[in-house]
Parts: structure tokens; C-alpha cells; sequence
């Protein structure tokens, strides 16, 4: 699952991240319920951290977080990233709701 609450106030993200897109955006299929990680486009080059920031800062916005409780916990060279989120109190189908809002279509 792509989606999974370890403790009640946190949440951990599998993420499939494409750098260098047009824009940043979410372009998963509609059910993130079998997809195995949410496909992540973001508009940064991976080079220097940037595409990282990207991500922590659209993650931010689409889930009205601080930047601060974003940590990419797996993943900082690679495509494959394990996003973890402290202090979030909303249920695994509330996230998935919100990030399929997001699914650029």
C-alpha cells in the first residue's frame, strides 16, 4: 500500500518520483489503493537536492502540513522515496482522498 500510518500521529508516503517534469504534479491511477507508490511528477532537476525539496513542498501543500514534519526517511538519491510525516491526525482514507483530488488527469 502506498499509504500507511505507523502510529496514530504519523504517516509514511511510498512515492515513484519523475524530476524534470512540465510541472508538479500526481499521476497516479485513481485507486492509490492498489498501486504500489502515488507517482509523483516534480517540476526540479534531481540534482543538488532540489527534486527532494520539491516533493517536501508539494507534500506540504497538498496535505496543509509544515515543510519541518516532512522527512524523506528512504530514498534521497533515488526515484523510490519513503516520505514520513509527524504530527498528522487524519485517517489513511482521508490522505488518500486528498492526494487522489490531486491526480492530474
Amino acid at each position: 500500500m502506498s499509504i500507511c500510518k505507523p502510529t496514530p500521529s504519523t504517516l509514511r508516503l511510498l512515492l515513484r518520483v519523475t524530476p524534470n517534469a512540465r510541472r508538479t504534479s500526481i499521476s497516479a491511477p485513481s485507486s492509490f489503493e492498489r498501486a504500489e507508490a502515488v507517482a509523483l511528477r516534480v517540476a526540479a532537476p534531481p540534482r543538488d537536492g532540489e527534486a527532494n525539496e520539491e516533493v517536501i513542498k508539494f507534500i506540504s501543500k497538498a496535505l496543509s502540513c509544515s515543510k519541518g514534519s516532512i522527512q524523506i526517511v528512504k530514498g534521497l538519491k533515488g526515484r523510490d522515496k519513503v516520505v514520513q510525516i509527524e504530527g498528522v491526525h487524519k485517517e489513511v482514507e482521508e490522505v488518500r482522498k486528498l492526494l487522489e483530488g490531486l491526480v492530474d488527469r
